[in-house]
């Protein structure tokens, strides 16, 4: 019999927010080829919802995507109060962790997803039924759990108490060891969907079109760095440099602002904001763009560089933290943070061909380091670790 998962996550996708935590369900996906995983992930609902009487069952066990899928609703967070937020989500994680022991049984390792609420949650279950915990952290920056002493004392709680650590970046983990050094902590970046975001397969360069086409996605955020993209666009274009087009994908607080901020800059012709994407949107655009370009102030991985290297494309991004583990040499550029000249001087590069990638070879880098195969490989080699390290314990328990 295969072994039993319990993903324990913070985030996870919902009919309401559907790309919420997608890269969680991703994962939790992969390692069901390998194990028995059952996802825990309450629900949150919100007060205007709660108003309208639009707030669904308190409790929802289903199958979803070929997963068991256990839903506790738990009101969203009140503003500036996110210790009661949280002891809310521990109770509704309880609640839930009861209906899965019931239905689906005892796991063999909780893996949890993101330290506050879901980490706090998986080691006080851990400890109850003896179960092992493996906490991977997303979160960045990593000091957005620690705004007040109540959330300090919990992820140091949590930290101290989970069986392994897990962290999607060498950055993150640098950050995750300035609040705690004595943390052990292994790096295992995010997995890509290689078999969902591929090249395209009639490729452009058989089209007459000179024009260079740089795409950026995500939220529209201030974090996000869409205002130095645009700064970028327009020396371009005062610089004489105006062979190219900017596509700007996604929604956000920033979109009004950004999109103001590019008709003052003179480039309502050669911008475009397209709103919301669904993912095979996101992998539509990526395959009809030439260069995908993140501005990010910072990133703890930079999911998106890597979706886009899998569909053969470079890159270009900031030094912020997650795109330093993700671009190589091979992959693409790098550049200092919060200065549109020096992305400026990067977009003119690729707009004058003096920087040339191979398709394959950008593909095979994602493949190798963050494709399910790698990702399975080393997770499954730490979940390995953590069950061989209990199995000495309860021996020695015996023993005693």
């Amino acid at each position: 019999m295969k072994r039993k998962i319990l993903i324990l996550a913070s985030w996870y996708p919902s009919e309401t927010s559907p790309v919420d935590g997608i890269f969680i369900h991703d994962q939790a996906v992969a390692l069901s080829r390998e194990y028995d995983v059952a996802v825990l992930a309450p629900r949150r609902v919100g007060w205007r919802e709660i108003l309208q009487r639009q707030f669904g069952a308190s409790s929802q066990l289903e199958i979803e995507g070929g997963l068991l899928v256990c839903r506790e609703r738990v009101l969203a967070p009140v503003p500036r109060a996110p210790v009661l937020a949280y002891r809310s989500w521990l109770h509704a994680a309880e609640r839930g962790f009861s209906k899965l022991l019931t239905h689906w049984g005892k796991p063999d390792l909780i893996h949890a997803q993101v330290v506050l609420p879901g980490g706090l949650a998986a080691v006080r279950l851990g400890k109850q039924q003896t179960i092992p915990v493996a906490l991977t952290e997303h979160t960045g920056p990593f000091d957005a759990h620690l705004k007040t002493a109540q959330q300090r004392r919990w992820v140091r709680e949590t930290l101290a108490q989970v069986d392994r650590v897990i962290a999607v970046s060498p950055a993150l983990a640098k950050q995750i060891h300035a609040f705690d050094r004595a943390i052990a902590i292994r790096v295992i970046g995010n997995l890509i969907r290689t078999d969902f975001f591929v090249p395209e397969k009639n490729e452009k360069q058989n089209l007459p079109d000179t024009t260079m086409r740089f795409l950026t996605v995500g939220l529209l955020s201030k974090g996000k760095g869409i205002n130095y993209l645009l700064q970028a666009a327009q020396r371009l274009v005062q610089r004489s440099v105006t062979g190219f087009e900017l596509t700007i994908g996604g929604d956000g607080p920033e979109r009004p602002p950004l999109v103001r901020l590019a008709r003052a800059l003179g480039l309502a012709e050669r911008c475009r904001f397209t709103g919301l994407l669904t993912r095979e949107e996101v992998k539509h655009w990526m395959q009809q763009c030439d260069v995908f370009v993140l501005p990010s102030l910072h990133e703890t991985f930079g999911l998106v560089l890597a979706e886009a290297m899998a569909c053969g494309k470079p890159v270009i991004a900031t030094r912020c933290g997650g795109p330093e583990f993700v671009v190589t040499p091979e992959t693409g550029i790098l550049v200092e943070a919060a200065n549109p000249g020096v992305l400026a001087n990067a977009m003119a590069d690729f707009i004058r061909g003096r920087l040339q990638y191979d398709s394959q070879s950008l593909r095979h880098s994602v493949v190798e380091r963050f494709g399910e195969a790698a990702f399975l490989k080393n997770i499954s080699t730490l979940y390995e670790e953590v069950w061989a390290i209990k199995a000495k314990s309860d021996l020695h328990a015996q023993v005693t």
